[in-house]
């Protein structure tokens, strides 16, 4: 492992003990145990690094647009396989998925650089939802109805995912540590989740016109 992955892994541990706004570069370089310059050799700012962890996601997403692309269209399938993405996180992603989930709760204290970077995510899931709904057979709708559903729709499973896999209490709000999050993906049937979630959805596309 080179060093600059070495900094990027510490500053995950880091960033989801302290939090993203009360982390500093020198506590990212004392949990290494490296001179602060050795971070400003592969990194110019905390933001910076920030950036290098956002594209993380933006590059896994990426992939499951080319995966979704290369599949036949069947729609139901490709719905819960998009659905089921963003409840299933593998542990080596957990600490991106985590440190993301607390950069987006906090959108109005982030630089303009970071806010576009975080859009550009959502620009991304929006397309792949957009090709999933225009595979639906015998259903004729709009640009503006389409855009609008893909909105309403992201904006349900962010709503749900958060509240059955993030939320902790009234005090904490949300879960940061890795542990308590496995502890809970054992609780749920995700299953059993994924099915209602994919069928409510079903409901709004398919009992639309035709």
């Amino acid at each position: 492992m080179n060093k600059k992955i070495k900094i990027l892994e510490a500053a995950k541990d880091v960033l989801l003990k302290k939090g993203v706004f009360k982390t500093r570069v020198e506590d990212i370089t004392n949990h290494l145990g490296i001179a602060k310059g050795s971070f400003y050799t592969y990194f110019k700012s905390k933001d910076e690094l920030l950036g290098e962890i956002i594209d993380s996601v933006y590059k896994l997403r990426e992939v499951e647009l080319r995966e979704l692309i290369n599949k036949p269209s069947d729609y139901q399938k490709n719905l819960t396989a998009f659905i089921m993405k963003r409840f299933i996180i593998s542990s080596e992603n957990l600490k991106l998925y985590l440190i993301l989930i607390n950069l987006t709760r906090n959108l109005e204290h982030l630089t303009p650089i970071l806010r576009e970077k975080l859009i550009n995510i959502e620009f991304l899931n929006r397309k792949l939802l957009k090709k999933i709904i225009e595979n639906i057979p015998d259903v004729n709708y709009s640009e503006k109805e389409i855009n609008t559903m893909i909105i309403f729709i992201l904006g349900g499973i962010k709503s749900y995912r958060m509240e059955r896999l993030f939320y902790k209490n009234a005090e904490d709000y949300f879960i940061s540590d890795i542990e308590e999050f496995k502890e809970r993906m054992q609780e749920i049937d995700l299953e059993e989740e994924v099915k209602l979630v994919v069928n409510t959805i079903l409901k709004l596309l398919i009992g639309g016109k035709k």
